[in-house]
């Protein structure tokens, strides 16, 4: 599968399964919206609630930071194969907005794609 087709299917279909429900145990405390802008293709905007999942969008850039990274690097870190600060340290990913709150947020996501990495193993093949 093409790079960009997997980004859409993961904005588009894996990720909204997610929708409505907590992300990870123990992450009530996580309250944020943002956006992950993929170069030379689209930008989502992601709003977790109380650490639930409750929008993804394709559209214009919303909320209070953002993340802007390649499709290459976005995948690696969606799959598990790169943690986000690792793509930040690297110069691969970069962060617009309230950087303490990306940082805090790219944290907790981090464990996220840790027990959901992306592709699911159902998936490939």
């Amino acid at each position: 599968m093409k790079s960009d087709a997997a980004i859409e299917q993961y904005f588009n279909q894996y990720l909204p399964g997610f929708l409505g429900q907590p992300l990870i145990k123990n992450l009530m405390s996580l309250s944020a919206a943002f956006w992950i802008d993929i170069v030379d293709q689209a930008c989502w905007s992601l709003v977790i609630e109380k650490g639930i999942l409750t929008e993804v969008t394709q559209g214009p850039q919303a909320g209070a930071f953002g993340f802007r990274t390649d499709p290459e690097t976005f995948l690696a870190v969606a799959g598990n194969t790169l943690s986000p600060q690792k793509s930040f340290f690297t110069g691969k990913t970069k962060i617009s907005g309230n950087f303490y709150e990306a940082l805090r947020t790219a944290t907790a996501l981090e464990e996220f794609f840790q027990s959901y990495p992306y592709p699911p193993k159902a998936m490939e093949g």
